[in-house]
């Protein structure tokens, strides 16, 4: 039985990825985790925080943890879903829970917006997208989960480093039951001395999943090509494999916000690479 990890900090955003991700380990036959991290305020003085304050704050956590907790075991009979409180940020309390009890087949998170000005994930979700060495998945503010059918790598076309982040895929597309498209984009215009071929290895470790590839020439943004092949294809979930010197980077900066609140209709998955190049 897979396991899904959930993060909360008890706002609207991260109630609703919560909310999805009770929704998919139903489908999913997952067991489910919600965590809080709890972190201590920091105050420069000589005078120590009363104990009564730290232990009444984290009791106030725990307290809320377990009134969720019974209410989606109330709201889903068949979901095993348990709470738990952690000291520290929300990175270091997911990689904590994960290592000292086993890998989760999924990390899914809350992203929220700040204005128009802003980007679309926030820096906690962008941090587990670039630290965290399982798939994250970020829900939009306001998403509501159905069934997960179509699924779309947006690949590099680059596989080193990579066999890690494919083979995750391929078994996460074969547990979802869903159609994986991969999207590659060239800036170049098609002709016969420039036709793409798709990695080897990329084709043979997603070939479980029976995949369907789709290359795009003359791509003058790849924001607007994106939004563009999610709209016509129905995709219900955006992957990425964030890597350094790549588009990625790019893909989230400021100046990019408006193209990218587009894409916040759908979740975005984040795998990883194997190791840095």
């Amino acid at each position: 039985m897979p396991l899904i990890i959930t993060a909360t900090d008890f706002s609207e955003v991260a109630q609703n990825a919560t909310n999805y991700a009770c929704q998919l380990a139903v489908a999913e036959d997952a067991r489910l985790v919600i965590i809080h991290s709890f972190v201590l305020p920091v105050i420069f003085t000589d005078v120590p925080m009363p104990s009564s304050l730290i232990n009444g704050s984290q009791n106030d956590a725990e307290d809320r943890i377990e009134e969720m907790v019974a209410s989606y075991k109330q709201l889903y009979p068949t979901l095993d879903v348990h709470g738990l409180v952690i000291d520290g940020n929300i990175i270091d309390a997911l990689e904590e829970y994960a290592e000292d009890n086993e890998e989760p087949w999924l990390v899914v998170l809350g992203n929220s917006t700040a204005g128009e000005q802003s980007t679309w994930i926030d820096s906690n979700v962008i941090s587990a997208f670039k630290h965290l060495k399982y798939p994250v998945l970020a829900i939009p503010p306001g998403l509501t989960y159905h069934p997960v059918k179509k699924i779309c790598l947006a690949f590099d076309n680059k596989h080193v480093g990579n066999s890690t982040a494919m083979s995750q895929l391929a078994d996460i597309a074969t547990e979802l039951g869903a159609d994986l498209h991969v999207l590659t984009m060239q800036q170049d215009v098609h002709n016969r001395d420039n036709e793409t071929r798709i990695d080897e290895d990329a084709v043979r470790l997603l070939a479980p999943a029976n995949p369907h590839f789709h290359v795009v020439y003359e791509i003058k943004n790849i924001e607007a090509e994106l939004e563009k092949f999610v709209e016509e294809n129905t995709i219900d979930w955006l992957i990425l494999i964030p890597r350094k010197h790549s588009f990625f980077e790019g893909l989230f900066h400021k100046s990019q916000s408006r193209a990218i609140a587009h894409h916040s209709r759908i979740p975005v998955l984040a795998l990883h690479e194997t190791h840095t190049e």
